[in-house]
């Protein structure tokens, strides 16, 4: 029984994470997997935050991680483009309409639906990640989330 009552800490955690992963999706969003190329088109992926939540001007940015090159623990890392900064409590950094790479960026040959490019910068692909679209005058940072978000 002292077995059990030592677990129940984790075994609450446990729970706890995956609730909290659960309630996080797409919702009635349609979800864009982003492509490399080298046949791993699941392991990034993008869609709009749920209307009925009041997201919708939000983009959301799942990664699962390490990405190739990448370093850093197993999981899940979740971004968010959030030109209002209405979740910034919940963010690592602040999100930049117009950014510019970090001299150590690289491009992850990850290729969005609307041809943008995702690059990550060993010196802060903690705190954020970096869109690069098409006509390579833009580049916005957006912010790493503090814990995986979602609404219900």
């Amino acid at each position: 029984m002292s077995g059990l009552r030592s677990s129940w800490p984790l075994l609450c955690a446990v729970i706890g994470g995956t609730l909290v992963v659960a309630a996080c999706g797409p919702g009635d969003a349609e979800v864009a997997y982003w492509s490399n190329g080298a046949g791993q088109n699941e392991a990034v992926e993008s869609y709009a935050g749920s209307e009925h939540c009041d997201w919708q001007d939000l983009t959301f940015l799942h990664i699962d991680w390490p990405l190739p090159g990448q370093t850093g623990p197993a999981g899940n890392r979740q971004y968010v483009r959030d030109p209002a900064g209405r979740l910034a409590a919940e963010v690592r950094a602040t999100y930049a309409p117009r950014a510019e790479l970090p001299a150590d960026a690289r491009t992850t040959d990850y290729t969005g639906p609307d041809g943008q490019q995702l690059w990550l910068a060993p010196s802060d692909s903690d705190n954020l990640a970096y869109v690069v679209y098409p006509d390579s005058q833009r580049v916005e940072a957006w912010p790493r989330t503090t814990q995986t978000l979602g609404c219900d």
